[in-house]
């Protein structure tokens, strides 16, 4: 999609479930989004008992009793999944994969059903300061760099603001980057016809105070840069308009002391103004801005109880 042309819907979507209420959350949320024509393949993992608690002496009836139980719950999950998701006007399919047949693990039996059915859209739940759903335990950047193909489109289950429909306030974060750029994209393709968008730049105050005029030159460079990159991100939603309803404005922000960082500049953000979805690259600019999308994106995705698109650069 370039610059001016409609924004075209998401319409293959795959959004991985189980039976927490983070993947209550995340169809929640993926049904407002949906639009006929849209196929949705709901992947539940039904995993290996030997890698979840040390078994001891289990074998024989007891081992296959528990492979049971864990393959039932991934089959329940798929079908409540189905009936959250019937009458949204999609075409659904499951796939369930069983980890006592296949081996492996949870991150690179989803990375694997990703790959295989290249979708353009993948939703997942989240909880708070923990992992994806279940499918990543521990540290989360080797795992979300393996599934970044596509938008990750992320629900905590801390969201309350609830959905009828597609988001219709939405906080894009840019560093002026062609990554940051091909991120709004993206995200202009979830959006609702009416909608009010905030773009913002986060200046980051990376000197103590007091090192003297060294710090006021680092912050004036970090704001010129800023103000270029929301012209380009406000010109490029501006040339959407004759086809949508979209109210835009542009707003430099800045992080509050030396201890304080990114990620939470752009969470205070969201939650203040309200937003229904936030918009991130996954890489940006080195250098001067110390703007590691790919960082700072993790680190939102731990802090923030809003929903989060993470967009990978257009040749990812």
């Amino acid at each position: 999609m370039t610059a001016g042309d409609t924004p075209v819907p998401f319409t293959r979507i795959l959004v991985a479930v189980d039976s927490t209420p983070a993947s209550a959350a995340a169809l929640s949320y993926l049904r407002g989004l949906l639009c006929p024509g849209a196929t949705v393949r709901m992947v539940a993992v039904a995993e290996n008992p030997r890698t979840l608690v040390p078994l001891g002496g289990w074998a024989g009836a007891q081992l296959q009793a528990a492979r049971d139980e864990l393959r039932l719950d991934a089959e329940a999950a798929i079908k409540t999944a189905r009936s959250r998701l019937d009458g949204c006007g999609a075409e659904l399919e499951d796939q369930l994969i069983d980890l006592c047949r296949v081996g492996g693990d949870l991150v690179h039996a989803l990375a694997e059903a990703i790959s295989h059915w290249s979708p353009d859209l993948v939703v997942l739940g989240a909880r708070h300061h923990r992992a994806l759903m279940r499918w990543v335990e521990g540290e989360i950047s080797a795992p979300l760099t393996r599934l970044l193909h596509a938008p990750i489109l992320i629900v905590p289950v801390e969201y309350e603001g609830g959905l009828d429909g597609p988001p219709a306030r939405i906080l894009f974060a840019t560093d002026g980057s062609d990554a940051s750029m091909n991120a709004l994209r993206a995200g202009a393709r979830l959006v609702a016809p009416r909608s009010e968008w905030r773009v913002v730049y986060v200046v980051d105050r990376l000197l103590a105070p007091g090192t003297g005029p060294f710090e006021q030159q680092f912050e004036d460079s970090l704001t010129k840069g800023g103000q270029v990159a929301l012209k380009v991100a406000g010109d490029e939603l501006a040339a959407y308009e004759q086809q949508n309803d979209w109210a835009v404005e542009t707003a430099l922000i800045r992080t509050d002391s030396t201890y304080d960082d990114v990620p939470h500049a752009i969470d205070r953000e969201a939650r203040s103004w309200k937003a229904q979805l936030v918009v991130l690259g996954t890489h940006g600019r080195r250098g001067l801005t110390r703007w590691l999308l790919g960082s700072v994106a993790e680190r939102t995705l731990r802090l923030t109880s809003v929903p989060l698109l993470l967009v990978p650069p257009a040749d990812s």
